[in-house]
Parts: C-alpha cells; structure tokens; sequence
C-alpha cells in the first residue's frame, strides 16, 4: 500500500475552511456591534450638547430680555431665536445645529409669559422649553427611528422663594 503524506487531504481543507469562516463571522459580528453602539452612543452625545448649547442662548436671552427683548421660534427644524435692538430692528439668529431637526411638542410656550400674583400684579416672567431634537435625514425631515434628547426646562426671573414662581430646570 502506498501512502503519501506530504499533502493535505481535500476534508482537512474543508476543516480549515468552515472553522476559519465561523471565527471570522463571530468576530466581524462583534466588530459591527461595537461600531453600531459606537456611533449611536455619539449621535446621543452630539443631540444632547446641541440642547444645552440651545438652552444656554434661551436662558441668556431670557434673562437679558429687559435690555433685549426676544422671541424664539422653530422653522424647519431650526430654533431660531429672534432678537430686538436698541433701534427696533430685529435680528435673527439659528442658534441650533443645522445636521439636527428640533420638534416642539405641544404644550410648550417658548415665548415669555408674565408670572401674576393673586391681584394679577406681575411679579415676573416665565419661559418654557419644550423640545425633541433628532438628527436630521437625506430629505431634511427628522429620522423617526434614530435617537432622540428630550429638552424639558422652565425658567422664571426674577428668583423667587414662592413654589408658585419657583425655578424649574431639568433635562430628560
């Protein structure tokens, strides 16, 4: 009987083959689950620091409004915040990331509301901000099924210690 083995049987490559193939499937299927996880958790980041960079020009804008009335408006995702002059001009300033769509949901009030007391003497203002910031698709409308920040804050001037005009600020 003759026997030769110097070669390699053609169901030993096979072996290789399908052992080889399943180890690179477990690890490309780790890989992409890091990297999915990677760039959702950076979408999460970039939604939330884009709101509180809004909520900062909002309060700034809000508690200079004696000096500088203003007004803030959402135009085709964009927050757009509306300041007037000195001279009664107005200017208008995007103050919101352009790559994300701001959603105002329903019950918000973004414009400056006086806070009367029980003689209907007004003893401050009130603001509330209510928003869902998504990213924004190809076709400039907000991705439905990506990640969203839920920007909730309510902001009275001046301070006060009645729980009635007390201040409000939290994030969701």
């Amino acid at each position: 009987m003759i026997t030769n083995s110097k070669g390699v049987t053609m169901v030993e490559l096979l072996a290789v083959v399908v052992i080889a193939t399943i180890c690179l499937t477990l690890i490309f299927g780790i890989w992409l689950s890091g990297d999915q996880s990677a760039k959702r958790t950076m979408t999460e980041n970039d939604l939330q620091a884009d709101a509180h960079l809004v909520q900062v020009r909002i309060t700034r804008a809000f508690y200079d409004q004696q000096d500088r009335p203003f007004s803030v408006n959402i135009d085709n995702g964009n927050v757009i915040l509306t300041l007037t002059n000195s001279d009664s001009s107005t200017r208008d300033e995007t103050i919101s990331d352009p790559d994300l769509f701001y959603i105002k949901e329903e019950d918000a009030d973004t414009q400056p509301q006086s806070i009367l007391n029980g003689n209907n003497k007004e003893i401050g203002k009130k603001i509330t901000v209510d928003y869902v910031i998504k990213m924004r698709n190809s076709s400039n409308e907000a991705d439905i099924g990506g990640p969203s920040f839920h920007l909730d804050t309510t902001l009275n001037y001046p301070w006060t210690d009645d729980e009635e005009s007390g201040s409000s600020d939290s994030q969701k």
